[in-house]
């Protein structure tokens, strides 16, 4: 600010820290900001050119400045433009380091910071105490970040389908005979053999139980009714004779 906007505040005994409340004169768009030299030509001030972007100003247009109190900042949500500032080392150390040169943050604004000669632009989404600016001198804020602007997610990585040639055939499943040949594998057709190792006989049509070591083999027969048949005898679960444990 002019040297002559110093001598103004000394005479009326405004109240420090200096904070003050700047609008376009166009646009009645509102930013907030302190005061660090008192050394600009007199009617004009200078500001950082990501404020003029804030109030979408350019060189030469007309502001109102206005005196201001704010509250004491308690919290801050930002967002970075790019994943490129949270891959710096330790950027909540970078950022408390950078926001000790600002005496207050207005909600909506775009800030810009420096760090190894790189510019970062951050968004103030939110501040706390609730309202549209805080001050962030002699106080503590907790400070917290969403997700950059230009963060994607991951691609997972999905298999590529596969090619009709590259899918899996069922082939019928084949073994040897005696004289050296292939024929079709059938499942269930070997012997059937007794627990003590015995093969058990089972005739065409019927089926073998074995009682006390015997093994008794027992055939269907087919119903007579008047010389004609009439079907085969159903089986009856449970129709035979009981036994104990013990055999008897």
């Amino acid at each position: 600010m002019p040297p002559s906007s110093l001598s103004e505040i000394v005479s009326v005994r405004l109240n420090y820290p200096l904070l003050f409340q700047i609008e376009s004169y166009n646009d009645e768009i509102v930013s907030h900001c302190g005061v660090l030299e008192f050394d600009a030509e007199e009617g004009f001030i200078h500001m950082p050119e990501w404020m003029m972007k804030n109030l979408k100003l350019q060189e030469g247009d007309l502001v109102i400045i206005r005196n201001t109190a704010m509250p004491k900042g308690r919290y801050i949500k930002l967002q970075p433009h790019t994943t490129s500032f949270i891959e710096v080392s330790d950027p909540r150390a970078v950022l408390e380091k950078k926001l000790r040169s600002f005496t207050c943050l207005t909600s909506g604004d775009t800030i810009m910071v420096t760090h190894n000669k790189k510019e970062f632009y951050i968004d103030v989404l939110e501040v706390r105490p609730p309202g549209d600016v805080i001050c962030l001198i002699d106080t503590d804020c907790e400070v917290d970040f969403a997700t950059p602007l230009d963060y994607k997610e991951p691609e997972v990585e999905r298999p590529e389908p596969k090619k009709e040639d590259d899918e899996k055939k069922i082939e019928k499943v084949t073994c040897g005979d005696e004289k050296g040949g292939e024929k079709e594998f059938r499942s269930f057709t070997g012997k059937a053999r007794r627990l003590d190792g015995e093969a058990v006989a089972v005739g065409s049509g019927g089926y073998a139980v074995t009682v006390k070591g015997q093994t008794k083999v027992v055939i269907e027969e087919k119903i007579k009714d008047g010389g004609k048949e009439v079907g085969k005898e159903k089986f009856k679960a449970f129709t035979g004779m009981s036994y104990s444990l013990g055999g008897v």
